[in-house]
């Protein structure tokens, strides 16, 4: 396993702490699978190839198994854990709960100065799509939604989800190679960024509550192509209960 050379890429972690850079460098290989369920993270190749002690390594790894992407075995090693049904749908839970209260927040408080920032990430979409290029994709997804939570005037929400959301994550990066996901994702947020421009939060609430509903077609996409990677499978009943909330 080479983290650095395969996963890094052009990120060199420059202005980040040792030990944040560290859990973004493996929590992204852990959400896009290049460290799959029940591999063993080794700390002397990791550090080796981060250029970091175990110290800030350690501390990475803590946190992320706070977020039960790793379990720690005492004196075993790391483990890179299952998609875990239940933490899937708590995930869930906390993101739309958080922001479907956000997006009305940033209908309200849209300035025209996001413009550009919108723009910008819709373009960025097109072209991840047109290139068929899901990690992209993915990580505009995710910046369309964390400037929600900016706009709206509370940068820090999106922290909250985004730690929350570690085991929905993984699943929902899974589902771009979907035929027409990543058409279907372009499509509802140019729709939100039109409601939310013209200050209406009723509809972007609307919008986004479709956008984040379409997670059950997301998770038995998952299923389907990667039941191996997923435990506690017979929970998706009560994502079907929690979508009808």
């Amino acid at each position: 396993m080479n983290i650095h050379s395969k996963l890094v890429q052009d990120d060199t972690g420059a202005g980040l702490p040792k030990a944040l850079w560290a859990y973004n460098v493996i929590r992204d290989a852990i959400i896009t699978m290049k460290l799959a369920p029940g591999e063993t993270l080794n700390e002397k190749a990791i550090c080796a190839e981060l250029g970091i002690s175990r110290t800030p390594l350690r501390e990475a790894v803590l946190r992320l198994a706070q977020e039960g992407l790793v379990s720690i075995v005492p004196s075993g090693g790391t483990f890179v854990n299952k998609i875990v049904m239940r933490k899937v749908i708590e995930g869930h839970l906390v993101r739309s709960s958080l922001e479907l209260r956000t997006v009305r927040l940033a209908a309200r408080n849209f300035d025209p100065v996001y413009n550009k920032d919108f723009d910008l990430l819709i373009f960025r979409q097109q072209d991840a799509a047109k290139r068929r290029d899901v990690d992209e994709a993915f990580k505009v997804d995710n910046e369309f939604h964390q400037l929600l939570c900016r706009i709206a005037g509370f940068p820090n929400i999106w922290q909250t989800i985004h730690t929350a959301a570690g085991q929905l994550d993984r699943v929902r990066r899974q589902a771009f190679p979907k035929t027409g996901y990543f058409e279907e994702v372009i499509e509802d947020h140019v729709a939100l960024y039109a409601a939310i421009s013209r200050h209406d939060e009723d509809e972007a609430a609307r919008l986004l509550d479709l956008h984040l509903g379409g997670i059950l077609a997301v998770v038995e996409y998952a299923l389907q192509t990667n039941a191996d990677m997923i435990s506690g499978e017979d929970e998706i009943v009560l994502l079907k209960d929690f979508a009808k909330l």
